[in-house]
């Protein structure tokens, strides 16, 4: 074989790679929306890190007055904790997170991802109403062949930060290609 055929050989098993890791972490995101709407905790948390850190912003006015607020998860027990709770179980089964599109970058073992989820909650027989429309920013890490979330923010639209999500999503995709 010619060092150019070898050349091409290896450029295009790289590419192969980066498309292979991209797909698998569109496949996380969706799988982790599957899960947290089956309330399935135990498939949700082996998606992410040990060490995770999930951060939930919200608008508006809660119960305590407080107006935007950040609930901030760390480690995958609490992401079990949140998808047992009562008030997330209280959801099921009417609860559908749709995420995507989103923003993938790849780097090596590490990923990035940007885009929206919507949550959509059925309250009655054709009643379905969107619940939380929000942006959210994924850190990925691949661990023995295996991607998993190791941070992840989620912003409602409407909130200060959001934007700066976005901004994000633009910066990991300048020409539309994993790098």
């Amino acid at each position: 074989m010619s060092d150019a055929t070898e050349e091409r050989l290896d450029a295009l098993e790289a590419r192969l790679t980066r498309a292979e890791d991209e797909l698998a972490v569109h496949r996380l995101i969706v799988r982790y929306g599957l899960a947290v709407d089956a309330g399935e905790a135990e498939a949700a948390m082996e998606l992410f890190t040990d060490d995770t850190v999930y951060e939930v912003a919200a608008v508006g006015t809660g119960m305590d007055g407080d107006t935007d607020r950040t609930f901030v998860m760390k480690g995958r027990d609490a992401v079990g904790q949140m998808v047992r709770s009562d008030v997330h179980q209280a959801l099921l089964p009417n609860a559908a997170h749709t995420p995507g599109p989103v923003v993938v970058e790849v780097d090596g073992d590490r990923a990035r991802a940007t885009g929206y989820t919507r949550i959509y909650h059925r309250r009655g027989e054709d009643d379905f109403t969107l619940f939380r429309l929000a942006v959210n920013h994924y850190e990925c890490v691949k661990r023995d062949g295996k991607w998993l979330i190791d941070r992840r923010r989620s912003d409602v639209l409407g909130s200060a930060t959001v934007q700066g999500l976005m901004r994000l999503g633009l910066a990991t995709a300048s020409d539309g290609r994993s790098r």
